[in-house]
């Protein structure tokens, strides 16, 4: 009797070890296709193709969605009138070249595929100096949709020129932009538009900023016209308030208690010479 039942469960466990193997075996099978698949579907849709030619060429224009999401502003300076932010720049926009139908799954490739890309010429119009993080790798996404929709994302800390009106400091007010245009296509090869509309621009409200606070935030889009065509153009404006009470406890309440304080020399003796000199 013992005999047969350890007969029976070494039956049992043979099978549960020989269902496990072929569980793995599976999984392992299903892995290694889908990302040969993957692979495959790579490689053919960058084979033979030109970033020199935006999709659609000859065609209607590119549309291209853009969406910011601000993580700081790190300064704002009225000396060098400029302020300093960082911020995750998202575009978007559809490329029927890299459209796929193997898998139905959106693809994040390496980011050094973008460099085999066509990428819109967007630029910061009113940039005096910006850079795309690097650490640890650089800051920026490549994402891949069924469709050949295209998502491309940047880490960018800029500093922009900001002209302010200081004749009211402290209690000024300024509106500060951030103009987003493209360099060498002209509307007739591109249109820029706030992907999400008013919602394009995210994480204002967890901005903290130690001498201002942000009281209104707006959106423009708009064609601007030069010598050489009609460009697109993007605008988020600021518009920021100088906050008094840093001013009042930095500056003012230190000024008019210092110029209280001088006012005992008065109630002083006038022999008291050297206590006098002293509170002057």
């Amino acid at each position: 009797m013992l005999g047969r039942q350890e007969d029976k469960l070494c039956g049992i466990f043979c099978a549960l070890a020989a269902l496990s193997f072929l569980c793995f075996v599976q999984s392992s099978s299903t892995g290694s296709t889908g990302m040969s698949v993957a692979k495959t579907t790579v490689d053919k849709l960058l084979k033979g193709y030109d970033i020199r030619l935006r999709p659609d060429f000859g065609g209607p224009p590119v549309i291209v969605g853009m969406s910011i999401n601000i993580a700081s502003i790190d300064s704002i300076s009225e000396v060098n009138m400029d302020y300093t932010i960082t911020m995750y720049f998202q575009q978007s926009w559809r490329d029927k070249r890299l459209a796929y139908g193997e898998l139905n799954l959106n693809l994040t490739l390496d980011n050094r595929v973008a460099d085999q890309l066509w990428l819109p010429d967007t630029y910061f119009l009113n940039d005096k100096k910006s850079f795309l993080h690097g650490v640890t790798v650089k800051n920026r996404m490549i994402r891949l949709h069924p469709d050949g929709t295209v998502l491309y994302g940047l880490r960018i800390t800029t500093t922009a020129a900001c002209m302010m009106d200081l004749r009211r400091y402290p209690l000024d007010e300024q509106n500060c932009t951030l103009e987003i245009e493209s360099y060498g296509y002209t509307t007739d090869d591109i249109v820029f538009f706030w992907q999400g509309g008013d919602n394009a621009v995210t994480g204002v409200d967890k901005l903290e900023l130690p001498q201002f606070s942000i009281v209104d935030i707006r959106l423009v889009s708009r064609e601007v016209r030069f010598t050489t065509g009609s460009y697109p153009r993007l605008s988020l404006s600021f518009r920021i308030k100088r906050n008094i009470g840093y001013f009042i406890l930095q500056t003012y309440m230190p000024s008019i208690l210092i110029t209280i304080l001088s006012w005992v020399s008065f109630w002083i003796n006038y022999d008291a010479s050297a206590a006098r000199v002293a509170l002057g």
